[in-house]
């Protein structure tokens, strides 16, 4: 009885607009108190909240977040376009591709879909646009490529699929790169298959040929690529912890903007730390509302019988992994993949110990479902994005641009279930 009414709650609370993260925290709150108690009930969610975000690792997420907004307000997206650009340039689909090797990059600095989406599109959509790229694929190839942030570490997904799962960082990083550059491919390889079936050739005439294309790659391109090198090899390396890497992201992101490109006035510079100061306080306030719960739900015996009732049904590993897919196809079209992994995770957590499955594997899976579900309707955030940046689109413009990209995902998370050697073969190699 009392799981239905904080179940009830939690639903409500969400139908009349309240944020998932004050929804999980009220909810949560009520059946904890219905179970032991108000008074002992609400000391026992602070310590908990307390107690959950007090962790060094959490201390990355709002320096990863933070590092990201320095080199997008810092021009970094435009580096990382035009050397993608100077690249590809003469394969068809060129631009279409740039801007997914660019996506791939930047996600590699931003760890955000929307960021990647926002900041690569806005460069890369006005540009295809003027070549007579067809205005979907335009915004598809973009729309969908941005998912890689949440893929490519360092990735702020991974990092709270570590605090539910006690899986390692490292490994959880290790096993994004893979798949992430095996989806940059499969979205480029439908590029050019695209652009090779267009009758009506690219207008190559303006910038295609400018003397900015035809240049060398600049000096501001490779330090803005270097920060790559820099953080995840000092994290493979053994030589910093991820919370440690993302502080020295933050600070080369601060000596680059400032000193080596003069990109970051002060003004960009307040911009950068009050959107990092939103988003990390957004994320923070969601582990606390999914800690409650999730406390709630493990004080209710939830996962437990969760697991039993997946015992009793007799599944294999894949079968169940199936099912799981779908569950998380569908969940990614309401839920961004935060809330996804903190609400759910810990339900699922004793039946995929109990079915043996690598839980480093299971998070690159999880992770891809929930990239399909940033392009998906009712909330795909990443299509709203680039509905935003694009005046003259409709969102029905951006959705069918996506559809064949989001086609591309799901192979490749076809791929990682049959071959998990995909995910889990770099992890392997490591000690950490």
């Amino acid at each position: 009885m009392t799981f239905t009414i904080t179940i009830c709650a939690l639903a409500v609370l969400m139908i009349f607009g309240l944020p998932i993260s004050v929804s999980l925290l009220i909810s949560g709150m009520l059946g904890y108190m219905i179970t032991i108690g108000v008074g002992p009930g609400i000391d026992a969610l602070t310590q908990t909240a307390y107690s959950d975000l007090n962790s060094f690792v959490i201390i990355a997420i709002p320096l990863y977040i933070y590092m990201g907004q320095l080199m997008l307000k810092g021009g970094a997206g435009k580096d990382l376009f035009s050397f993608a650009h100077r690249i590809t340039r003469k394969l068809p689909g060129g631009l279409a591709i740039a801007a997914t090797l660019a996506s791939t990059i930047f996600a590699a600095i931003s760890g955000s879909s929307t960021a990647t989406a926002a900041t690569i599109g806005s460069i890369s959509i006005p540009e295809m646009r003027e070549r007579g790229y067809p205005k979907r694929l335009s915004a598809g190839c973009v729309a969908v490529s941005g998912t890689l942030g949440i893929l490519i570490p360092p990735s702020i997904s991974f990092i709270l699929y570590s605090l539910v799962t006690n899986s390692s960082v490292n490994q959880l990083f290790l096993a994004g790169i893979i798949p992430g550059l095996m989806l940059a491919g499969l979205f480029s390889l439908y590029s050019i298959y695209a652009m090779r079936k267009r009758k009506h050739p690219i207008n190559h005439t303006n910038s295609e040929q400018s003397a900015e294309v035809k240049a060398p790659i600049t000096f501001d391109m490779i330090a803005s690529l270097l920060l790559i090198p820099v953080v995840l090899g000092g994290i493979y390396t053994g030589l910093f912890t991820p919370t440690e890497a993302a502080g020295v992201g933050v600070i080369y992101a601060l000596l680059l903007t400032i000193f080596v490109k003069r990109s970051l006035s002060l003004k960009l510079f307040w911009q950068a730390t009050m959107a990092s100061v939103e988003t990390s306080a957004m994320i923070l306030m969601l582990i606390a509302g999914a800690s409650v719960f999730g406390n709630t739900l493990s004080l209710l015996q939830v996962p437990q019988d969760v697991a039993q009732w997946i015992d009793s049904l007799n599944l294999s590993a894949i079968q169940f992994l199936i099912l799981i897919n779908i569950l998380y196809l569908i969940l990614g079209m309401f839920m961004d993949a935060a809330a996804a992994i903190l609400v759910t995770v810990p339900i699922l957590l004793p039946a995929l110990q109990a079915l043996d499955i690598n839980l480093v594997w299971f998070g690159v899976i999880l992770v891809i479902n929930m990239e399909i579900g940033a392009v998906t309707p009712p909330v795909g955030m990443n299509l709203f994005v680039v509905k935003a940046i694009c005046e003259d689109y409709t969102i029905k413009d951006v959705l069918v641009g996506a559809f064949p990209y989001a086609m591309m995902g799901l192979l490749g998370l076809t791929l990682i279930m049959i071959f998990p050697d995909i995910a889990i073969w770099l992890p392997s190699l490591s000690k950490n």
